[in-house]
């Protein structure tokens, strides 16, 4: 969990530290990126500012839940520990993360990258919205969940609604204190196995 929040607060810094004519528009000043620097929440505040158009597929408010967490297993001293099901959620976040900033794929050699059903999830989640988000229209400016279930809405109103349903799953698989039975997830990948190959099968 800790390797893969200090993995998360490097991979922002560097992509808001980047020289303009490395990114695809204005970044922060120096002394903003230094400023934010000094907090996490600051941090992400500042990406959200400049580069809020490439968070799609997941929240902030998601990364910033599990640096908590991670807050809570480093200073607090109290022996808690965590299901290898939520370090491999916010490793999946981490991984959307840097896809999305850095607009390429991150290839692992899957060595122990995959152990639970929740990881399995959450990788195809991500390939699903990877998928989607290379097929949506131009944002008219309306918030992303609006803009992803307008599209889906206009393919199938059926394939709106599954999308919607396997949304509200990833969320209470990212955020809910418990773990669905290995039934559930298994039901929910089979799901989102059928999304992607209706976003395939699309022109």
């Amino acid at each position: 969990m800790i390797s893969v929040d200090n993995a998360v607060e490097l991979m922002i810094k560097t992509h808001l530290g980047l020289p303009r004519r490395a990114r695809d528009g204005a970044g922060p000043s120096r002394k903003e990126l230094e400023a934010a620097s000094e907090s996490f929440p600051d941090l992400l505040d500042l990406l959200d500012k400049y580069e809020s158009e490439k968070i799609t597929g997941f929240s902030l408010d998601d990364i910033e839940w599990y640096h908590r967490l991670r807050n809570q297993l480093y200073h607090a001293g109290n022996g808690i520990t965590v299901e290898a099901s939520k370090v491999e959620a916010y490793f999946q976040l981490a991984a959307s993360l840097f896809e999305s900033l850095f607009q390429m794929e991150l290839r692992l050699d899957g060595h122990g990258a995959l152990q639970t059903k929740t990881g399995k999830f959450l990788l195809l989640w991500n390939e699903f919205e990877r998928k989607l988000r290379a097929k949506l229209p131009p944002k008219q400016g309306e918030l992303a969940f609006y803009w992803k279930r307008g599209f889906l809405e206009n393919v199938d109103p059926a394939i709106a609604g599954r999308w919607e349903a396997a949304a509200q799953f990833r969320n209470l698989l990212v955020h809910g204190p418990d773990t669905p039975s290995a039934a559930v997830i298994d039901q929910h990948i089979k799901d989102v196995r059928d999304l992607i190959a209706a976003i395939d099968a699309l022109n």
